[in-house]
């Protein structure tokens, strides 16, 4: 699940978002998929990490002969809202990115080629298995994760040592439970300081669920709303009452600014946070009067950790599926996993372009984590309807946020409604 940073006005305006639809346009002159010899044509939307991509396709065109025929990129939200012509306009691209929320409904209605036959021929020992598997649908596989952007704990490392803590540098789940992770909030929070701040990162939800032992926040078949299960149910709570009950976290009022987390942490007022790999950037320009690195999620019955996956995928209505394939095998190995790596940009699939991640360590910080935590991958299952579940639940979370209700009612209120849409 592509999961955000949200406050009450981002929830808001992203939902709104939902609604519109509109046309992407191709730069290049001709239809999205027009088969032209040695060309293929791409789809992505834009982000931090436009010039990576660029140097990847470059090297491409490069090294097969092929030019890559790139599609203007546009905001996440407008992508978003206007994949669906890509797909079912007749054109699409020869590989395109898609929200991993989609990769069931686009792969059941039958809209990507499936990719399975090939895919199999990978090695695991090349590769991240359990990543490479979150494509891997009874319908098909319509593509790959390039990808993950590891979620982790970052961590003022000045204010822990002054109050004798020191979290676990690799995944040691009986070394960082949840309960040190408490004790560790409580020994830091005082005055207009707070120990800890989980939930401006909505992987927070299934993160910890999964790790309290359930299926997270769907079941594995995509049918049933399990964050509404014990488990989930727990797992959310736990995390609430870290603000309601143990005044360790900023209130939820207090978060809705933007970036408030964040901007307490720089400040030297917040001891932990929990937010993907791609912060570290954010953490060397911006943190000065402390050190910081970071940790491993807090393990119960599991320890894992969702990162966010860059999934890209073959259109079945390709004009060549199998130039957009060898393009994604192309964006899978090791070259171009080197670049994304180098950069400290995500976590390559690829395992050997992965380990270059360390070397992006500029200050003493645990960049090889990131690596490792590429092993304790777990992603959102997903549904048919991934987004209209959201609209009906995170709105009900948000009053348990706030002590209007409990975690408990929230969800269990809306479980019949969320299963209807994802049934």
């Amino acid at each position: 699940m592509t999961m955000t940073r949200i406050s009450r006005r981002s929830l808001i305006t992203g939902l709104g978002a939902l609604g519109a639809s509109g046309a992407l346009a191709a730069c290049g002159g001709g239809p999205a998929g027009s088969a032209t010899p040695n060309e293929v044509s791409f789809a992505n939307w834009s982000d931090n990490f436009a010039d990576l991509y660029t140097q990847s396709l470059d090297a491409y065109e490069a090294q097969s002969g092929v030019t890559v025929v790139r599609q203007a990129d546009v905001p996440f939200d407008d992508y978003q809202t206007r994949f669906r012509t890509l797909l079912s306009g007749g054109q699409p691209p020869g590989l395109m990115r898609l929200n991993d929320d989609f990769v069931r409904e686009m792969t059941d209605k039958e809209q990507l080629a499936d990719l399975g036959e090939r895919i199999s021929g990978l090695s695991e020992e090349e590769y991240f298995a359990d990543v490479a598997a979150f494509t891997a649908l009874e319908s098909g596989q319509g593509g790959l994760p390039i990808g993950s952007s590891p979620r982790v704990l970052f961590y003022n490392k000045t204010m822990l040592q002054e109050a004798g803590i020191t979290p676990p540098s690799s995944w040691v789940p009986d070394q960082w439970q949840w309960d040190d992770v408490l004790a560790a909030a409580q020994e830091v929070t005082g005055g207009d300081r707070y120990g800890i701040c989980l939930w401006t990162d909505t992987g927070f939800e299934n993160t910890f669920a999964v790790n309290n032992g359930g299926p997270g926040i769907f079941s594995a078949d995509g049918t049933s709303f399990t964050l509404a299960d014990p488990a989930g149910i727990e797992a959310i709570q736990w995390v609430v009452d870290l603000t309601l009950k143990h005044k360790v976290q900023p209130t939820w009022a207090y978060l809705t600014g933007e970036d408030a987390d964040l901007r307490l942490f720089t400040a030297g007022n917040l001891g932990m946070f929990f937010g993907t790999m791609g912060l570290a950037t954010y953490m060397r320009e911006n943190v000065t009067d402390f050190e910081w690195d970071v940790a491993p999620m807090p393990a119960k019955v599991e320890q894992r950790q969702e990162g966010s996956l860059s999934v890209f995928v073959v259109p079945r209505e390709s004009a060549d599926v199998d130039r957009g394939w060898e393009l994604l095998q192309w964006m899978v190995g090791r070259e171009s996993g080197s670049i994304f790596a180098e950069a400290g940009a995500f976590i390559p699939l690829h395992r050997e372009a992965a380990a270059l991640v360390e070397k992006t360590s500029t200050q003493g910080e645990n960049m090889a984590l990131f690596a490792e935590a590429a092993g304790y991958q777990t992603t959102v299952n997903s549904t048919r309807a991934t987004a209209q579940a959201v609209q009906l639940y995170r709105p009900q979370l948000e009053r348990a946020y706030i002590g209007e209700i409990s975690v408990e009612e929230a969800l269990t209120s809306v479980r019949a409604q969320v299963e209807r849409v994802i049934g």
